[in-house]
């Protein structure tokens, strides 16, 4: 069942909710990789291991950002929230490819002895994400709050 309040929600409320469920998404991501992360290392410390390890963490937070976006959103109480989850999910593939593509560039260029290079990687992909969950799904609910705007007026009328 999706929540739809009475009333339709302003667009900046739409944002600012989406933006907080991306942020406790973000956080909850950062700590499942770095648990995935611990594990890995702790019984499998072989390369191999650990590359595969590497694909997964980078995967990890794609797959599972509009599994925990649903529940969040639902809980902050933004109309449609699977609709909204569900329609953050190609602005966040495509954002998320654009931004591991930035964050290689940045990457790559900083130099060896500089203060970015002793921040651990999973840190900055997870800042990246971040943005980039917070980008996707501020849009989604930009949509589907207006969408639920159009509906009230329909069934409302202007006044309503």
């Amino acid at each position: 069942m999706s929540y739809r309040p009475p009333t339709p929600v302003p667009a900046a409320r739409a944002i600012l909710l989406a933006t907080v469920a991306a942020l406790i998404a973000s956080a909850l991501l950062l700590l499942a990789t770095w648990g995935v992360r611990a594990y890995i290392g702790a019984y499998h410390p072989t390369p191999d291991a650990n590359i595969g390890a590497g694909m997964l963490l980078t995967a990890l937070p794609l797959f599972l950002a509009p599994l925990l976006s649903w529940p969040l959103l639902r809980l902050l109480r933004l109309p449609h929230p699977g609709l909204t989850a569900l329609i953050s999910v190609p602005p966040l593939l495509v954002l998320s490819f654009v931004g591991l593509m930035l964050w290689v560039e940045v990457d790559v260029r900083m130099p060896i002895d500089s203060a970015y290079t002793s921040v651990d990687p999973l840190l900055t992909t997870s800042a990246v994400d971040a943005v980039v969950l917070v980008l996707s799904l501020a849009a989604a609910a930009l949509v589907t709050s207006r969408l639920h705007a159009a509906r009230h007026v329909r069934e409302h009328g202007a006044d309503g």
